[in-house]
């Protein structure tokens, strides 16, 4: 994996020595960003795109918990997923934590080969649901844009997803919408985006 493609993780956790673990397993493959509190960790999601965080559920300055809850309620940050890293790994504080918005949970003494795999495919679902919701939000754009026959706003939406989403498993319903919205037919366009949006499978 090369430096321009290399994603972010931000590790928190005041023992240093599960910090350099951390980053010991993971420098090379991803850019590590260390913080000891959650203040540090509040500075540096401020000045820094993080790809996914690694969060110890037990901080000296704030609940593990209340902090990932924070993350899932911020507009900024609730995309970014969150893998709670704790020795407290019992069914019910799992549950609790993803019930709480966290996408994984690693249990310490923290094992680097099941750190990687969790990171790995925990990184490629964000990219999933991203995509998922980005899409969603912009079939609902172009649907409004069509009930109100706003041609313009019709146009740049199109010209957006012909672009961007003609490599997804959806090409052949986004192509049918996107031609009948060109043609002005925004009626067809949106039932057929009703019916798509329906039918789109869940992110994971």
């Amino acid at each position: 994996m090369n430096d321009v493609t290399k994603k972010t993780v931000l590790a928190i956790d005041d023992d240093i020595s599960v910090l350099n673990t951390i980053r010991t397993v993971l420098e090379g493959t991803y850019e590590v960003s260390l913080a000891k509190n959650i203040e540090i960790a509040r500075t540096i999601l401020n000045t820094a795109r993080i790809d996914l965080i690694l969060l110890d559920m037990n901080m000296p300055d704030a609940s593990g918990m209340d902090f990932l809850e924070y993350l899932r309620n911020e507009s900024r940050y609730y995309h970014i997923p969150v893998i709670i890293v704790s020795s407290q790994g019992t069914a019910d504080v799992i549950k609790e934590a993803k019930k709480r918005g966290a996408v994984d949970f690693v249990v310490k003494p923290i094992s680097p080969n099941i750190l990687t795999v969790k990171i790995r495919v925990n990184l490629k679902n964000a990219v999933v649901k991203i995509n998922h919701d980005c899409l969603e939000r912009k079939l609902k754009k172009l649907s409004d844009a069509c009930v109100t026959g706003n041609s313009g706003n019709v146009d740049k939406i199109v010209e957006n997803l012909e672009q961007v989403y003609f490599e997804r498993n959806t090409d052949a319903e986004i192509a049918g919408i996107c031609r009948y919205a060109r043609e002005m037919e925004y009626n067809l366009a949106d039932e057929k985006i009703k019916r798509l949006l329906e039918n789109l499978p869940e992110a994971v």
